[in-house]
């Protein structure tokens, strides 16, 4: 009898359970169906989720792009301005930042084959210690010769020196094949070394092209704040690179004034 007992009280444990449940829950409700724009979330969230283990496979994969960097806000409001001032249409696109802890000075590059493309290339701790004197005239200068790079002048003159080196590369083919190499090589040398001094030299025009259009921009005495800054920020403003004019030759001839003479005011030229 006691074992009855025990397996009816058993059998009705889970009843009184479930209406102990349903008295305190109420009745159970019906199942719903998400929404498509809820799938829709879900099918996205486990879309960017990443495997905790690497997939093996052998299927070919091409590389990624990789990301542009992030650009601070304050940056970017002030290439807008600057290009607004310039009356140029700016895309956010057109900046490109990065931070180097070898780099002891700000600089900027533009793209030699005429894309508005811009890249500031700053030291670690200069984003903190950068004077917007510095930031107008390093952004300033960037977008100026990347204006300059596309003038016809200019663009025809690269193409004429992609030209040469073309036909120097003929010249070292044909020459090998007719077996007078000692001919074609030293031609095509002296050819290569002469369009590399010419692209030097339109890198530098280029470059003094656009001090004076900065000037127009921002105005000389500000052009020259930043100019000094930069110098003094400097460890060899001295110094010359290929295309590029040292900080010295910039502010000569932008302000009038060498770096060794120059006293605490500016002497500008008007």
């Amino acid at each position: 009898m006691n074992k009855q007992n025990f397996d009816k009280s058993k059998q009705q444990e889970p009843r009184d359970l479930e209406e102990r449940l349903t008295a305190y829950y109420g009745p159970q409700l019906r199942e719903q169906p998400l929404s498509q724009t809820s799938w829709q979330n879900v099918r996205l969230r486990l879309g960017t989720q990443e495997s905790p283990e690497p997939r093996r496979s052998f299927h070919w994969r091409f590389p990624r792009k990789r990301s542009r960097a992030y650009v601070p806000a304050s940056i970017q409001d002030t290439f807008a301005r600057i290009a607004y001032q310039a009356r140029v249409p700016s895309r956010p696109s057109m900046l490109r930042f990065t931070r180097k802890p070898r780099v002891s000075e700000p600089t900027v590059r533009s793209s030699w084959l005429g894309r508005r493309k811009i890249r500031l290339i700053l030291p670690l701790n200069a984003v903190a210690t950068l004077a917007p004197p510095e930031l107008n005239v390093l952004l300033a200068t960037g977008l100026a010769r990347s204006i300059c790079t596309r003038k016809p002048k200019y663009t025809l003159g690269r193409l004429l020196l992609s030209s040469v080196v073309l036909v120097a590369s003929l010249v070292i083919i044909l020459s090998w094949i007719h077996h007078v190499a000692f001919v074609g090589i030293p031609l095509a040398i002296t050819l290569y070394a002469l369009v590399t001094w010419l692209l030097h030299l339109q890198a530098r025009s280029i470059a003094f092209y656009a001090d004076t259009l900065i000037v127009l921009w921002l105005g000389r005495e500000h052009v020259c704040n930043g100019l000094h800054a930069l110098s003094d920020r400097s460890p060899s403003p001295q110094r010359r690179r290929w295309g590029e004019p040292s900080l010295a030759e910039r502010i000569e001839r932008v302000c009038g004034t060498r770096v060794e003479a120059r006293e605490n005011q500016l002497t500008l030229v008007g």
